[in-house]
């Protein structure tokens, strides 16, 4: 992890979100929905939440992509538990994460989204954005045959050897504070995909700016995450249902 994250706390927000949350059996779920369409929603992007997760800057990056035309889900993988753990600290909270949270419990989370999202809202073809502790999760879920594309931004500590495993491309949007994607590029590059794959480096921009700790009332903030926005959507549009 980097030293943000470990360090800068989330910022408040007035953003009123557009979504709803429902129940996916036992996971709360924000779920922001194309404007003036309706069921079926072929194209689905599964948004993972940083250490934080439910922030009003996640939500809003949700009902963003939703106005891009996808139905966009942001699911409570912490099922509300880690709020009583985030006053003792960003330490004391990533390790309970750690401890509590399991990725390949999450993995398995994930996946029943995937079936929730196929029978409830006729999704077909499926992404997923990792912000933070999601874009670890990410790591995993590129090499789950359901996902098409996986964008992930300002990652936490993921690892080449899960990129030998993908099964789809991989966008890599980190901030100046996280690792090098090149080696994890390079471990796709004898893949079907592999000249899909992408990297864009915010070399002005810490460590969470695209999520619950960044102020996008910072004109710079502001305008670096709606280039994050617009690489995401690009990446799925070009991506999705494509493999």
């Amino acid at each position: 992890m980097t030293t943000s994250c470990y360090t800068v706390p989330p910022v408040e927000s007035d953003y009123v979100p557009l979504g709803t949350t429902e129940k996916f059996d036992d996971l709360d779920v924000y779920v922001s929905k194309p404007t003036n369409e309706s069921k079926p929603f072929k194209k689905a992007i599964i948004v993972g939440h940083d250490v934080y997760e439910f922030r009003p800057n996640t939500k809003q990056f949700c009902d963003l992509l939703s106005k891009a035309g996808y139905l966009a889900v942001f699911p409570g993988y912490f099922r509300g538990k880690t709020a009583e753990v985030e006053s003792q600290g960003l330490h004391t909270l990533i390790n309970f994460i750690n401890q509590n949270f399991p990725l390949e419990v999450v993995v398995n989370d994930t996946l029943n989204v995937i079936n929730h999202l196929r029978s409830e809202y006729g999704s077909k073809d499926f992404g997923y954005v990792g912000f933070c502790w999601g874009g670890i999760l990410g790591s995993k879920l590129c090499s789950v045959k359901d996902f098409d594309a996986c964008v992930l931004i300002h990652y936490g500590s993921v690892q080449v050897g899960d990129f030998e495993k993908s099964q789809c491309p991989v966008a890599f949007l980190p901030s100046r504070e996280d690792q090098d994607p090149q080696p994890f590029i390079d471990a796709m590059k004898d893949k079907p995909f592999a000249e899909k794959n992408f990297q864009n480096r915010f070399n002005d921009m810490n460590h969470g700016f695209a999520a619950s700790r960044g102020n996008w009332k910072d004109p710079l903030i502001e305008k670096r995450v709606n280039e994050v926005l617009e690489i995401t959507t690009k990446f799925f549009h070009d991506n999705l249902g494509c493999n």
